[in-house]
């Protein structure tokens, strides 16, 4: 028998570490592949398993229900050699893998954790061999059917970081770099709509900061079909007690949704001298050369 390079996980009782790879090894197998994808959004929960029959008391995923579907096919699993990234294309079905257009294409599943295993499903207690795990990839939509691709972790590997010089400051408002503790400072704001314009204009008649207190900030909804979703908040007038969001919401809100607001900051000099902050400001203000400044000749 070939070596086996992979160890199974979650095996118990009276099964041991072999007990999977030896029943691999038998020429009448029961294998099956189950599917687990945790929304990043709201940590919503979807199991699918390429089984006849739904599955459930799988070691390591207790409550969770694999339904059966005829609604996903997956390509193999890709794995190169080095530091290459892997990646496994899906395509699913909306209705029959329980994820519903509107969620997919708005975000709730982009980037979720999933775990391909595969399974003994007459023996589950053998544990698992996981066959890729990674965050899902943008969703494409082709008429009624999804693709999506599941990354490697080492995809991270490949992707070029770097720092943008620009005048403002870079940091979040309220992140490690900028150090402001918001919810110390009282600059998160709870509360519940009482108009909506749009999916980028709506209202809070009990709201009394002053214009622009939000400008910039960030607002999250904590109710209703945009649970869990947060959006940049472009500007907050205070004579109209209105959001305008730089995006649209998803779903539209509607009266009665609740929600958290963070303050806004606009990163520049002047914005973190008026938070007593300017020490972390890392912006480059009025210092950055122009084109005319890098190509003039010198002056003598």
């Amino acid at each position: 028998m070939p070596t086996i390079l992979r160890v199974p996980v979650n095996f118990q009782a009276p099964y041991d570490v072999t007990s999977l790879n030896t029943h691999w090894s038998k020429s009448s197998m029961t294998p099956c592949v189950l599917v687990h994808i945790a929304s990043p959004i709201d940590a919503t929960i979807i199991g699918i398993t390429s089984w006849s029959q739904n599955i459930t008391g799988v070691p390591g995923y207790s409550g969770v229900t694999f339904k059966s579907t005829s609604g996903m096919t997956a390509s193999n699993v890709e794995t190169q050699q080095g530091q290459a990234a892997t990646n496994m294309e899906a395509q699913l079905f909306l209705i029959t893998a329980g994820i519903t257009e509107a969620d997919a294409l708005a975000g709730k599943w982009s980037h979720a954790l999933t775990t391909v295993l595969l399974v003994n499903y007459e023996a589950l207690a053998m544990g698992q061999w996981i066959a890729e795990k990674g965050p899902l990839g943008a969703f494409v939509q082709r008429g009624q059917i999804l693709s999506t691709e599941i990354m490697g972790f080492n995809q991270a590997l490949i992707q070029q970081y770097g720092k943008v010089t620009r005048s403002e400051c870079s940091h979040q408002f309220g992140d490690t770099g900028c150090t402001l503790n918001l919810s110390a400072l009282g600059y998160v704001k709870t509360g519940t709509l009482t108009g909506v314009t749009s999916q980028t204009t709506f209202a809070d008649s009990s709201r009394t900061e002053a214009d622009d207190y939000f400008g910039n900030g960030e607002i999250t909804f904590t109710s209703g079909s945009n649970n869990g979703y947060t959006f940049h908040v472009d500007s907050w007038t205070l004579s109209t007690k209105t959001f305008t969001l730089r995006m649209p919401t998803p779903y539209l809100p509607v009266i009665g949704n609740t929600y958290s607001a963070k303050r806004g900051c606009r990163k520049r000099a002047s914005d973190c001298t008026g938070y007593a902050n300017i020490v972390n400001f890392n912006g480059f203000g009025n210092f950055i050369p122009t084109i005319e400044d890098l190509t003039r000749l010198p002056v003598f």
